[in-house]
């Protein structure tokens, strides 16, 4: 009887430290994903329509506020505003692919009409990484240097700090037991 109890309470601990431990191990998936250039498991981690929402409230407003679409007396910033919207439709539509976040992620620019996935680069020296050309021990693994933790028992926040200083948040949210990306916080200002 005493082992049974045990045995329940190691059960429940075990239970207890991967709930907690979930939106880490998900940011190193996303993280895997990413450095394998694997399109199709960072799907499986995130909400694209979330993010796609997140990111086109982002854009239009601050479009809107370099535009000065909120003076009323201006009577391009109406139109302004609608191209303005057009423009940031398109630039999600390419962004907002498992592959366009992946190239996101790694920092580079996704364009129209790249394919949805890529294999990884072949590296048939052995001593440098064929996408970035640097040697496979300087080249850095994704949020690597970056700042994690629980907002809430709901959100979890992974910040990466650019060498300029600016800051992106990407913003996972629990979805029963699993953490998915939901939103990803760009530094517009």
């Amino acid at each position: 009887m005493r082992k049974i109890k045990y045995v329940l309470l190691l059960l429940m601990l075990c239970a207890v430290g991967y709930v907690v431990a979930a939106p880490w191990l998900t940011a190193y998936r996303i993280s895997d994903a990413v450095d394998q250039r694997d399109s199709a498991a960072l799907a499986e981690l995130v909400e694209f329509d979330s993010v796609r929402q997140n990111l086109k409230q982002q854009l239009n407003s601050r479009v809107l506020r370099e535009l000065g679409a909120d003076n009323k007396q201006n009577p391009f910033a109406e139109f302004g505003a609608s191209l303005a919207n057009m423009m940031v439709d398109g630039l999600l539509d390419t962004y907002m692919t498992p592959a366009g976040i992946e190239r996101l992620m790694r920092g580079e620019t996704p364009a129209p009409g790249i394919p949805e996935t890529s294999p990884p680069p072949v590296n048939t020296d052995g001593d440098n990484d064929a996408a970035s050309g640097k040697p496979n021990a300087e080249r850095q693994k994704l949020f690597s240097d970056a700042r994690m933790g629980y907002r809430s028992l709901h959100r979890f926040v992974v910040t990466v700090t650019d060498d300029e200083g600016k800051q992106a948040d990407f913003v996972l949210s629990r979805r029963s037991l699993d953490w998915k990306l939901t939103a990803i916080v760009l530094p517009l200002n």
